[in-house]
């Protein structure tokens, strides 16, 4: 069995992209807004009164969109020491073991901010003109976009390690 890395947890179809290029703009608009206010500030001596929540908005939706896209890749934190020691089959269990409990966890976090979510609609934001539950949104958005990259991912590589292997899952090669 052939361990590469390279093969078996990076899929070669990035459908993350999209994700990818709205992180990057976001963590842009982050850079550029807190540079504003730090120019506004100290040489104009005129702070900017929007900019620390807007940067603070960004941030959260950069973080809950960006976990899909760790998702996608599958490079979320671990302790992998052990687990390349299991074999074949055993591996397969914690993988999907892991699935299974990652997804309710992601199930229970945006069924849990659907709530919050409508109730912090009834607010704006301090400065900004949004209601202030645009800020728990990104956790709902986040969450649901994290459940589906990893049904997705799991999808692929099952699908990847299929065509490889004609025999995937019916004999253990080690």
């Amino acid at each position: 069995m052939n361990d590469d890395p390279q093969r078996a947890d990076s899929p070669i179809i990035d459908l993350a992209g999209p994700l990818r290029i709205v992180v990057t703009l976001g963590f842009l608009a982050v850079l550029a807004v807190t540079l504003a206010q730090v120019f506004f500030r100290y040489v104009l001596g005129q702070p900017l009164i929007w900019s620390e929540e807007l940067s603070r908005l960004l941030i959260v939706w950069v973080a809950f969109v960006g976990g899909a896209v760790v998702c996608w890749d599958g490079r979320h934190l671990n302790v992998d020491v052990a687990f390349n020691r299991f074999p074949r089959r055993l591996r397969d269990v914690v993988r999907i073991f892991n699935i299974v409990v990652a997804l309710a966890f992601l199930g229970v976090l945006v069924h849990a901010s659907i709530p919050i979510v409508r109730f912090e609609n009834f607010q704006d934001m301090s400065v900004l003109p949004l209601p202030a539950g645009v800020v728990r949104l990104a956790a709902t958005v986040g969450g649901a976009l994290m459940a589906i990259a990893i049904v997705a991912r799991a999808l692929y590589r099952f699908r990847c390690e299929r065509r490889r292997d004609p025999d995937f899952g019916l004999n253990d090669p080690m």
